[in-house]
C-alpha cells in the first residue's frame, strides 16, 4: 500500500537493509517512492520499480533492483537515474555491471563532485624567535647558559609580518547537476598599534622605532606594537641570560657577575653593576655604582676620530675608482682592454691614479685592530672587507660592491656617533673602564683604579685615586691622587 506522509516508523520496514539506509540519513521517500517493494513472478523488472537512492549531500546515487531479477537493458537503468533527477557523475561501468548483475543491495552509480576549498589568509610572523634546531642542540659541545634569554627586539623599519592573499575554492557539482560553491576563505584584520605603520594595502606591518615587538590576537584581528624601551624587573644573572635589545632599557635590579647588557638606545641600571659589560648606544646611568666593570656609552673606541678620517678618505677614493671605470668601459673597444677582467683593471687603478689608496687602507686596518674588542661590529667587518684592496682577498666586482656598502656603513655610524654624544653617569667606581662618547660624571664617591676615556669632559665629585682620565674638554675634579698607590694619570 502507500506510505503514509512523512518518514515511515522503523517498524513498518521489513529487511535489515532498509534499516540501514534509515540510519545513515537517507531519504525514506528516495528510497521507496512507490511503497514497498513487491516480490516480481517473473525475472524481468517492470518499468518504474527500479529505485534510485540519492544521499542528503546530493554527491552520490545508488540504485536497487527487486529481488529475482536477473537481467536489465542498461538503457532501463540510465531512464530511471534520469527519472530520479541524477545527470551527472554517471558511472558507466557501474551501470553496465548492475545491469548483467542486479541486485538489491544498493550499488553506487553516480558520483558528484564535492567542492574544494580554497586556502584561508595566512599571517607570517618575521620575529617571533624559533628554538634551535635539534641536530644543532646535539652537536654543540658547551653551551652558554648565559646566552639564554628570549627577549626579541628589531629596529626601525624592520618588516614584522606579512599576510599572505586567501586563495579562492573550486566549486563542485552534485549528481543532480546542481553547482556546490566552496567555503569563503577566512580573511584576517592587520591593525597598527604603538609605532608600528602598515603597508602594501595592509598586508604589511612595519616597525617605526627600534624596540620589542608584540602582537594581540582577537579572533581573526591581529594588532601589532613596538615598545622602544624594555623594562626589565629583577637581576640580569644566569637565570636571565644576557640581554642585548635594539632600544632603551630600564633594570630594575643588579648586573650580576660574567654577565653583559647591550642596548642601541640608552641605558638606565637602578642597581649595581659587578664585574659585568654594559653597552649602550645612548646615554648611560647606574644609579648603584660600578665595580670591576666595563661599561661605554655610544659609538667610541680608541682611535675612533682618526679612523672617521682615514675612512671617509677612503670612500671617496673608492667613489672616483667607480667614475674612472665607468671611463674605461665607454672606451674599452678604442684601448683594446675588454679582455682585462675587472680585478686586473682595478690594481692597475690603484697602481697610477691612486697611489694613496693602500697606504690608507693599512693605517685604517692598523688603526680597527688597535682597538680590539671595543670597535662595534660594522667596523671589525671593514677591516676584513678591506683585504681585497691589499691582495689578502680575491679582488672582484662583488668584493668591491660588499666593500663600498661596508665602508659607507662604517663611515655612517662614526659620523652618527659624533653628532650624538652619549653621556656615563655614575655614583662611584672601583677597578673598572669607562668609555664615552660624550662626558663622564661621577656623582657622589669618586673613582678608585678606574679609567675613563671621554670625547668630551670629565667631571668626578670626591676623589680619584690612582688610574687614568683622557678626555678632550675640561677635566673637573674635587680631588685627585692619594698617598697610598700609584698615582693617577
Amino acid at each position: 500500500g502507500q506510505n503514509p506522509p512523512g518518514k515511515v516508523p522503523c517498524k513498518v520496514l521489513r529487511r535489515a537493509d532498509e534499516y540501514i539506509f534509515l540510519k545513515k540519513k537517507f531519504s525514506f521517500r528516495r528510497l521507496f517512492p512507490g511503497g514497498c517493494l513487491a516480490k516480481m513472478s517473473d525475472n524481468t523488472a517492470r518499468p518504474g520499480e527500479l529505485k534510485v537512492i540519492i544521499s542528503e549531500d546530493k554527491l552520490k546515487a545508488y540504485i536497487i533492483a527487486p529481488e529475482g531479477i536477473e537481467r536489465l537493458d542498461p538503457e532501463e537503468v540510465h531512464r530511471a537515474l534520469q527519472e530520479a533527477g541524477v545527470v551527472y557523475g554517471i558511472r558507466e561501468e557501474a551501470v553496465a555491471s548492475f545491469a548483467s548483475a542486479p541486485t538489491f543491495q544498493p550499488v553506487l552509480v553516480a558520483e558528484g563532485d564535492p567542492p574544494q576549498p580554497g586556502e584561508d589568509e595566512r599571517l607570517e610572523v618575521l620575529f617571533e624567535a624559533a628554538p634551535p634546531p635539534k641536530e644543532e642542540l646535539e652537536e654543540r659541545e658547551r653551551v652558554d647558559f648565559r646566552e639564554t634569554s628570549n627577549i626579541v627586539s628589531v629596529e626601525a623599519q624592520t618588516l614584522l609580518a606579512v599576510k599572505h592573499p586567501a586563495r579562492p575554492g573550486v566549486p563542485g557539482r552534485t549528481v543532480t547537476g546542481e553547482e556546490l560553491l566552496p567555503p569563503a576563505p577566512r580573511v584576517l584584520e592587520l591593525r597598527a598599534g604603538r609605532n608600528v605603520e602598515l603597508r602594501e594595502n595592509g598586508t604589511q606591518v612595519v616597525a617605526l622605532v627600534g624596540g620589542r615587538p608584540w602582537y594581540k590576537r582577537v579572533k581573526d584581528t591581529y594588532i601589532f606594537h613596538v615598545d622602544p624601551v624594555l623594562v626589565f624587573r629583577g637581576d640580569v644573572c644566569m637565570k636571565s641570560g644576557n640581554i642585548r635589545f635594539k632600544g632603551d632599557v630600564k633594570i630594575f635590579g643588579n648586573v650580576c657577575e660574567t654577565m653583559e647588557v647591550q642596548a642601541t638606545g640608552k641605558v638606565e641600571i637602578s642597581g649595581m653593576v659587578t664585574r659585568a659589560t654594559v653597552t649602550s648606544g645612548g646615554h648611560l646611568t647606574v644609579h648603584g655604582g660600578v665595580i670591576a666593570s666595563k661599561i661605554r656609552a655610544g659609538v667610541t673606541f680608541p682611535g675612533a676620530k682618526k679612523l672617521a678620517f682615514l675612512l671617509g678618505d677612503i670612500k671617496t677614493s673608492l667613489h672616483r675608482m667607480v667614475q674612472a671605470l665607468a671611463q674605461i668601459k665607454e672606451h674599452a673597444e678604442d684601448k683594446n682592454i675588454a679582455q682585462l677582467g675587472f680585478g686586473r683593471i682595478l690594481l692597475a687603478l690603484m697602481d697610477t691614479k691612486f697611489k694613496n689608496l693602500r697606504p690608507l687602507v693599512k693605517a685604517a686596518q692598523q688603526q680597527i685592530a688597535a682597538a680590539g674588542p671595543d670597535a662595534p661590529p660594522e667596523i671589525l667587518r671593514v677591516r676584513q672587507s678591506l683585504n681585497c684592496l691589499v691582495g689578502l682577498n680575491p679582488l672582484t666586482a662583488k668584493s668591491f660592491a660588499e666593500l663600498m656598502r661596508e665602508v659607507e656603513e662604517a663611515v655612517n655610524l662614526l659620523q652618527e656617533g659624533a653628532a650624538n654624544p652619549a653621556n656615563v653617569t655614575v655614583p662611584f667606581t672601583l677597578a673598572s673602564t669607562i668609555l664615552s662618547s660624550g662626558s663622564v660624571f661621577v656623582t657622589r664617591r669618586g673613582c678608585v683604579n678606574t679609567v675613563i676615556n671621554a670625547y668630551q669632559g670629565v667631571v668626578i665629585k670626591g676623589s680619584f685615586k690612582g688610574g687614568e682620565i683622557f678626555c678632550e674638554e675640561k677635566a673637573e675634579i674635587e680631588e685627585l691622587g692619594s698617598t697610598l698607590g700609584s698615582p693617577p694619570v
